[in-house]
């Protein structure tokens, strides 16, 4: 992966960050954002380093994270912020049956809220990379049934967003 690459990545984390971390505290996204920018939030995740031999649990040590893209961070979160009502109206149209965002966790809800930012206001940039980046950033977070809805939900979106990019060949 391009040092670009991890860049972009690291602004996604970041943005789902920022909006989670407004959503359960009574920051606002710019208080949160410019807290991430100045390195004070964010910068380091755990990572369990297990035992070569197996006789002890792993141990956790804080790696550091890529920096971030600065302005997709700022794009991300400052537009996903302001869009929330709007966000939760596509994501709660393409979840399945009568499920609600409302009865998904706050996490997920903020994965899938900037997932879907960037799938219909950032044009720059292919929905394919997008959907696989925000299941795999799912996927760092769960191991069960929500990656599989975060794919499901952002294929529907970027089908309907960009169907020519979809279309059979």
């Amino acid at each position: 992966m391009s040092t670009s690459a991890r860049r972009r990545s690291a602004a996604r984390l970041a943005a789902v960050q920022a909006l989670y971390a407004t959503a359960v505290g009574d920051a606002r996204i710019d208080e949160v954002l410019r807290e991430l920018l100045e390195g004070r939030l964010g910068g380091e995740a755990l990572a369990d380093i297990p035992d070569p031999e197996g006789l002890f649990e792993p141990r956790e040590v804080a790696t550091p994270l890529a920096p971030a893209d600065t302005l997709l961070l700022t794009r991300l979160g400052r537009g996903a912020g302001a869009e929330t009502a709007r966000l939760d109206e596509i994501i709660d149209g393409s979840l399945s049956g009568d499920w609600r965002g409302t009865r998904l966790e706050l996490l997920l809800r903020s994965i899938l809220r900037v997932a879907v930012y960037e799938l219909t206001a950032i044009e720059d940039i292919p929905p394919r990379v997008t959907i696989t980046e925000y299941v795999d950033l799912a996927g760092a977070f769960y191991d069960g049934p929500e990656v599989k809805l975060v794919n499901a939900v952002l294929d529907r979106v970027a089908r309907q967003v960009y169907p020519d990019a979809f279309a059979p060949r």
